[in-house]
């Protein structure tokens, strides 16, 4: 392991250890659903039009009596090789700058998700991912009132990608809704640069790299064992948490 492997596994670790939990976005609602691929090229990584999904809806920091909050969107999906593809999103700004800031709304319904970094689909242009969520989700950012809201309503959200400067392009529509009593809900955490398709690659490969010490020294410090902690392995529905 290198020396800046360890500095920043280690003050991930330090971070989620003292908290007990994850290091950002620490509560969450885990969601189940499906995936409807409209884009022809999304639609080939994933091997079929129609996909489950595990999902969870988070708040970043887990501000109080309504106030704006960091809120996150993260989403499992099996792709054409039948392993698991993470994506976890943000909330963002969609321009050509505003899309590399992380943006506090005041509500479920204002949430725009983005990817924060690019990812390049079978050797293409870099492309950054953003999700817009359906009309009529809460207004306010309480994870309660979005929990309520998702007993008797199915969260809708439009999956997009655009080059930086480009034209947004739609890849999928997913909805997802409290799971089904026995129906399993999310993994423990979700890893977008571990979990993706071989023709996909998440950039730029250094922060990728940076990224996946941080989210390793997390999971140690949330007292995943050693084989989860370094090689983010988690189980989708069907599947064994272990190789």
């Amino acid at each position: 392991m290198a020396i800046p492997d360890r500095i920043v596994s280690g003050v991930f670790e330090a971070a989620a250890r003292a908290r007990r939990d994850r290091v950002f976005h620490p509560a969450g609602v885990p969601l189940t659903g499906a995936l409807h691929a409209v884009d022809g090229g999304y639609k080939q990584l994933l091997g079929s039009t129609d996909r489950p999904v595990l999902a969870r809806i988070s708040k970043g920091i887990g501000t109080p009596l309504g106030l704006p909050d960091v809120l996150g969107l993260a989403v499992r999906v099996l792709d054409r090789h039948e392993k698991p593809w993470d994506l976890v999103l943000a909330t963002t700004g969609t321009g050509s700058w505003s899309r590399f800031v992380i943006q506090p709304v005041q509500g479920w319904s204002q949430a725009r998700y983005g990817s924060l970094m690019a990812y390049r689909f079978d050797g293409g242009p870099a492309e950054w991912i953003f999700a817009e969520p359906d009309a009529g989700q809460p207004d306010s950012p309480s994870l309660a009132g979005l929990s309520a809201y998702a007993k008797t309503h199915r969260l809708g959200f439009t999956l997009k990608a655009s080059t930086r400067g480009g034209p947004m392009r739609t890849l999928a529509e997913i909805t997802i809704a409290e799971p089904e009593i026995g129906e399993q809900a999310a993994p423990g955490f979700f890893d977008p640069v571990r979990n993706h398709p071989p023709e996909v690659e998440l950039l730029p490969r250094v922060v990728a790299t940076v990224r996946e010490w941080a989210y390793t020294g997390s999971r140690r410090g949330r007292g995943e064992n050693d084989a989860v902690a370094e090689a983010g392995i988690a189980g989708f529905q069907g599947m064994p948490d272990h190789p």
